[in-house]
C-alpha cells in the first residue's frame, strides 16, 4: 500500500506543471516607449517566461506607449509577478511585485530610470 502511495505521489508530482492555471491581466503601457516584448516570473524568481499571446488575434506584437494588451501566463502558487519589458530600442526595465490575484489592470510607466506601476 505504501508503495501504490508513493507511486501515485510521484505521478501527481510530475503531472504538476501540466495542471498549470493560465491567468491573464491587461497591460496598459505609459512608459514613452514602444515595447517589443514581454515576461513575466514570479516575485524575485528571476525565471521569466515569455507572454503567451495568440499571434492571430494582434497584428503587431509591440506594444506602442497609450496601447494595451492582455498578458497571459501560467498561474504558479503566489499572487506577486514581476513584469519584464524590452523596448524597441533594446532596453528594459522590470516592476516588481504586481499582486495579480486582486488585479486585473496594471499600467506601467518607466520615466528617469525609475518602473513604476498603478493598478485597479
Amino acid at each position: 500500500m505504501i508503495r501504490i502511495a508513493t507511486t501515485l505521489a510521484a505521478v501527481l508530482t510530475l503531472a504538476a506543471p501540466a495542471l498549470a492555471e493560465d491567468w491573464d491581466f491587461m497591460l496598459t503601457n505609459s512608459t514613452g516607449k514602444t515595447i517589443k516584448s514581454i515576461e513575466i516570473s514570479a516575485a524575485g524568481a528571476g525565471s521569466w517566461a515569455p507572454n503567451k499571446f495568440d499571434p492571430e488575434l494582434r497584428k503587431e506584437a509591440s506594444v506602442k506607449t497609450g496601447g494595451k494588451t492582455t498578458v497571459h501566463f501560467d498561474k504558479g502558487s503566489g499572487c506577486k509577478y514581476d513584469l519584464k519589458a524590452t523596448f524597441d530600442d533594446d532596453s528594459s526595465a522590470v516592476w516588481s511585485a504586481i499582486d495579480i490575484c486582486v488585479n486585473s489592470y496594471v499600467t506601467i510607466t518607466y520615466a528617469n530610470g525609475k518602473a513604476s506601476f498603478k493598478v485597479s
